[in-house]
Formats: structure tokens, sequence, C-alpha cells
């Protein structure tokens, strides 16, 4: 069985050099983490709404020697929840926080001020068709997850190689 691994989703997703990247909902950080490592002269900004996690990850990011990583409480699930300007980041990851969400409208809608032109958001969750992670009435499919992000305004790139578990894709801001 082959899970998820964040070094190869974001190989996947282009994330590199000095582009400024949002993990939304980072928890734990083993995407901020990651992304981190890419980024040479770029800032990633971890967002949370659990202070706790944010305390974690800033320790790990300092014995990893990580200096590039912003921690940012927020509430991603609604409008301006998140405190960064707008159209400031090059590419947003949201990871396994998109069935937590009970606004997702508002959450796409933030994604969107967020997002730069041009922006990019990798999305991935839990596939629906398989045992394990949420319970099945929580999972968002791909096909509802599609459709909402294009109905404000977001076109699919491609679908990544998430592992077994889970789908994901490339969203782009028009």
């Amino acid at each position: 069985m082959k899970f998820l691994d964040p070094d190869d989703a974001l190989k996947q997703f282009g994330v590199y050099g000095t582009q400024h990247v949002a993990d939304l909902g980072s928890g734990a950080g083993h995407f901020a983490l990651a992304a981190a490592k890419r980024l040479e002269g770029g800032r990633l900004f971890a967002v949370d709404i659990e202070k706790d996690m944010l305390t974690r990850l800033v320790a790990e990011a300092h014995a990893g020697g990580l200096n590039n990583i912003h921690t940012l409480w927020g509430d991603v699930s609604r409008l301006t929840g998140v405190p960064l300007a707008g159209e400031t980041i090059d590419r947003v990851i949201a990871t396994n926080i998109f069935f937590q969400v009970d606004d997702r409208d508002a959450f796409v809608q933030e994604v969107k001020r967020l997002l730069r032109p041009g922006g990019k958001v990798l999305l991935v969750e839990w596939r629906h068709d398989v045992e394990g992670g949420p319970h099945a009435k929580h999972k968002v499919t791909s096909d509802v997850a599609l459709a909402l992000f294009r109905r404000h305004g977001f076109e699919k790139e491609r679908d990544i190689d998430a592992g077994d578990m889970h789908y994901g894709m490339i969203l782009v801001r028009a």
C-alpha cells in the first residue's frame, strides 16, 4: 500500500524557490516542514486554529534549522479568517482539512482571496471508497470538491499521485 508522501506531493505541486506558500490547517506540520525545506528565499505560512499545534511546529522548525516558517493563528473556514493580505500567496496547501471545514464555500473564498491571480492550490483529501480516515459521511469526493472550486473561479490543472488512501488535485485561480 502506498501512503501519502509530502515530499513527493510537493514536488508534483511545484513548490520551490522564492514562492510564498500557505499551508492551511497545517496541524502537526508534515507538509509545512517539507515545503519550507524546498523554499530558498521563499516563505511558508503555517495556519492553524490550534495554537498548541503551531507551538509544536515552531519548535520542530527551529530544531531543523528552518527560519522561513511563519506560524499564524487563523480560522481557515471563514472569509478573512487568515491574517494575511489578499493576493500575496503563490501556492496554497490544503491537505486533509476540507472534510473538517463546516463552511466549505467560505474556505474556498478564503483560498481565492489569499492567492495571486494564477496562483495554485494543492487539495489532498481522503478517498471516499477506502477504509480509514474520517467517517465516510465527512469525506468529500473529488467531484464535489472540484465543483465547489470551479464555482468560485478555479480550474483544475491536473491530478497528482497522493497514494492509495487520498486523492490529490492542483487547481488554478483564474
